[in-house]
């Protein structure tokens, strides 16, 4: 049997399992060997057997397939156990009747006590595996267990004392009544499995056992009549249905959902326990009139047909109850909704729902705050006129897998246009809800985020730019420097100027920091306008400044490095005092050096140049 469920399909999945065409031609064999050949005793208990074995086998191979659940592997490990048990027990009947033909005495003890323990323990298992439910349906499902349990006790009450009136030994009264016994759980536990549909198995494995594990206790019930060894052909062939059931019961396992009853067999059972026992009782009226047995299914079928009534009284409270609930639940629901919508109307973030091709069939009130445009209006429309976004193409990008039937989620910040022309900032999550019937649409949640992007550009234009200046601070500088390794790689020449006020001390001892951090604002501006939008001017620290030109020459770089000296000696009045700033400049050039070599090579120019008190200076390779 192979490891993997396969799916449901027609009941022709069932007949094509190799194992149930194995099992009924075994089973035709037997009842050919037992009608005309010489030991039909033998055979039975042989073809038992047989039967035992396989079940015990194709159990053992259920239980260790590893895509069961865990507790269908644990019952089908008590299966596979009640098989050996069940082998055991046929075996040491047909060595009983080989060795000692005829004899009838204690000798079967034994095989017949192990085939009760067998029974007893699967039944067990059974019962134990069946799940509890909520106070009103455990009710119910005892009270449905309960009808047919009383047919079934009708059904023991003829056959117990059938069996009885036969037994001619205490043994024998004693295994009716353990057949009894099992009998009456058998139809507890197959009661509970049918109406309850939570077993560790398919419900029609679970009949199948239940029924096999029934018959087994039907035997023993009537053991005084079916001991003996020179049975008939018709019960030694009827010893051989239990264990066939069983036989079956893993090849069911595997298609049985063909077979599992729908909701009706619940409300079936108990009216055909019903109609079963009125029948009974007219046959025996008419066959003995009123005797012991025909006086107790008479007490049978009136105790079933209370248990119906009270039955379909406990439907009905429970009905009304269900119904009250029900209104109640309707009631809950308006109120939610109410609730609900009162949430949306007032929200101010905006709720869109577009279909397949991006067109708007639902907009919530608050779109007018945050774009200037009607609900009203934007249904019908695209949602590409609704949002106006800066860049269309993310807008493309941010609902394409949706639109392509994606059912997760994504967003994106877009810049857009409202109605008066303003540019806001909005975050969308777009949501594919096409495959959902309830929505049939993609689900745009939109929310302003203008104060926060502008608060986030604020923050990274502080984190990267001097305070005082306004200018890239050092690591912004670092960042650009590495942007010009592209540059570099591409052969473009590039310079670094390194910059440094003199006398910039005797200006803050003087006339105060004040003043200092005045001349440094000053000198920022006129750096700045010296020198192209490209480049890159950046304070290291202190009065020290620096400059990074891209795609530039030695000369070009000296004459910057001559017009920023030139426009920072322009006289410039602070608190009172006219300052003529100069500063000194050291300068680097190369075309395949990067950022950090550059920096020191205009490192060392500019303190040649303060040495020499020319303003600036080139560096030069030695």
């Amino acid at each position: 049997m192979s490891g993997t469920r396969r799916p449901a399909g027609p009941a022709g999945g069932l007949l094509a399992e190799p194992w149930l065409w194995a099992l009924s031609a075994m089973f035709l064999a037997a009842v050919v060997a037992i009608s005309v050949g010489p030991e039909p005793a033998v055979t039975t208990w042989v073809t038992q057997s047989v039967f035992y074995g396989v079940f015990a086998g194709l159990s053992w191979r259920l239980a260790t397939q590893p895509n069961r659940s865990r507790r269908s592997r644990r019952f089908w490990r008590a299966a596979a156990l009640s098989g050996v048990v069940f082998t055991a027990s046929a075996v040491l009947r047909t060595v009983d009747l080989i060795v000692e033909p005829g004899l009838h005495s204690t000798a079967s003890t034994v095989p017949a006590a192990l085939l009760t323990v067998g029974s007893a323990w699967l039944l067990g298992f059974m019962l134990t595996r069946i799940p509890r439910r909520g106070s009103a349906e455990r009710r119910g499902l005892w009270l449905d267990a309960g009808t047919v349990m009383a047919a079934a006790a009708v059904f023991i009450w003829t056959i117990a004392l059938t069996g009885e009136a036969g037994a001619e030994r205490s043994e024998q009264a004693a295994w009716t009544g353990v057949g009894a016994i099992i009998l009456l759980v058998s139809a507890f536990a197959v009661t509970q499995l049918l109406v309850t549909g939570m077993a560790p198995f398919t419900a029609a494995t679970g009949i199948v056992v239940g029924f096999g594990a029934a018959l087994h206790g039907l035997e023993r019930a009537l053991n005084p009549q079916v001991e003996t060894a020179d049975d008939g052909t018709l019960v030694l062939i009827a010893r051989l249905v239990p264990p066939l059931l069983l036989a079956a019961a893993p090849c069911v396992e595997r298609f049985g959902h063909v077979l599992v009853a729908g909701p009706r067999g619940r409300l079936l059972a108990p009216l055909l326990a019903l109609a079963t026992t009125q029948i009974l009782l007219i046959a025996q009226l008419s066959d003995e009139g009123l005797t012991a047995r025909s006086w107790g299914t008479a007490m049978g079928t009136v105790v079933i047909a209370a248990l119906i009534i009270v039955r379909q009284n406990v439907l009905l409270v429970e009905n009304s109850r269900l119904v009250s609930q029900l209104d109640r639940t309707v009631g809950e629901v308006s109120r939610r909704e109410r609730w609900f919508r009162s949430l949306v109307e007032h929200a101010s973030d905006v709720t869109l729902v577009l279909d397949g091709n991006g067109v708007v069939t639902y907009a919530t009130p608050a779109l007018g705050p945050m774009l200037g445009r009607t609900a009203s209006t934007a249904v019908g429309r695209p949602i590409a006129e609704i949002l106006r976004p800066y860049e269309s193409r993310r807008l493309r990008t941010l609902l394409a897998p949706a639109r392509n039937g994606w059912s997760g989620t994504r967003s994106a910040e877009l810049k857009v246009r409202r109605a008066d022309g303003a540019g806001r900032w909005l975050n969308v999550i777009a949501t594919g809800r096409l495959d959902d019937p309830a929505v049939g649409g993609i689900v745009l949640n939109v929310r302003d985020v203008s104060d926060t992007v502008a608060l986030r550009d604020r923050l990274r234009h502080d984190a990267s730019h001097d305070e005082l200046t306004g200018l890239p601070n050092r690591a912004l500088f670092n960042e650009r420097a590495e942007e010009l390794r592209d540059a570099v790689a591409r052969g473009q020449g590039s310079a670094v100027l390194l910059l440094d006020l003199d006398q910039f001390k005797d200006v803050n001892d003087r006339l105060g920091h004040q003043a200092g951090d005045e001349l440094l604002r000053v000198a920022a501006k006129r750096i700045k306008r010296s020198v192209r939008p490209a480049d890159t001017v950046a304070r290291l620290g202190g009065d020290e400044f620096s400059v990074i030109l891209v795609d530039t020459s030695e000369s070009e770089a000296a004459a910057t490095a001559r017009r920023i000296v030139d426009a920072l000696a322009r006289p410039v009045s602070i608190s009172g005092h006219t300052l003529r700033p100069m500063a000194s400049i050291g300068v680097a050039v190369s075309g395949d050096k990067p950022v950090e070599a550059l920096l020191r090579d205009a490192d060392t120019a500019m303190y040649r140049a303060k040495r020499r008190h020319s303003g600036t200076e080139v560096f030069e390779e030695r």
